[in-house]
């Protein structure tokens, strides 16, 4: 054997050793996102359209936010293929979020292609009462969709309205956090 097969061999050898002691990527929920209360998620506020919504600063808080593809919407180029991903920003400095995909039922197999949620967990303390918070999060998508050509990351615009229903909507939404004591 010459010199350059021994290494090419050496080399491999060592790859698959070192890739053989990374674990597997778990697909699923994590265990501390299960048991954690819808009305703890931020969220909540931006969904319900609901100024008033209040939070606790003793509560266990959290953002989550998912998107599934479906395959009709592939198909039909409404919306993106994956990949994809949501912002999230507190008084505009940017919270760093996880990421889980949720493994797809056989009931939903023949619709669903992927569902992925994004979220970060504050914990109870992080915020401070009585504080102003503005919260903005983003969705932001990396291949082209609605003929757009684009093959770079960039917040979602639905230019006809074939997602959110209204044309050009910018899938960037901000809202007022209120927390009390």
């Amino acid at each position: 054997m010459n010199k350059t097969r021994k290494k090419t061999i050496l080399f491999a050898t060592i790859c698959i050793l070192a890739f053989s002691l990374i674990p597997a990527v778990s697909a699923g929920v994590p265990g501390h996102m299960k048991e954690r209360p819808w009305y703890n998620n931020l969220l909540v506020a931006w969904w319900y359209n609901d100024p008033g919504w209040v939070y606790s600063t003793s509560e266990d808080l959290y953002f989550k936010i998912g998107w599934a593809s479906s395959y009709e919407e592939i198909e039909n180029d409404l919306a993106p293929k994956n990949p994809w991903k949501f912002k999230l920003f507190i008084n505009d400095e940017e919270i760093n979020l996880q990421r889980y995909d949720i493994p797809i039922s056989k009931e939903d197999k023949p619709f669903l292609l992927k569902q992925s949620m994004f979220y970060h967990v504050f914990g109870s303390g992080y915020f401070e009462a009585g504080e102003e918070y503005l919260l903005r999060f983003e969705f932001w998508v990396k291949r082209p969709y609605q003929g757009d050509g684009l093959n770079y990351w960039r917040i979602f615009v639905d230019y006809g309205g074939l997602v959110w229903g209204d044309p050009g909507t910018v899938a960037s939404y901000e809202y007022s956090l209120t927390i009390v004591a």
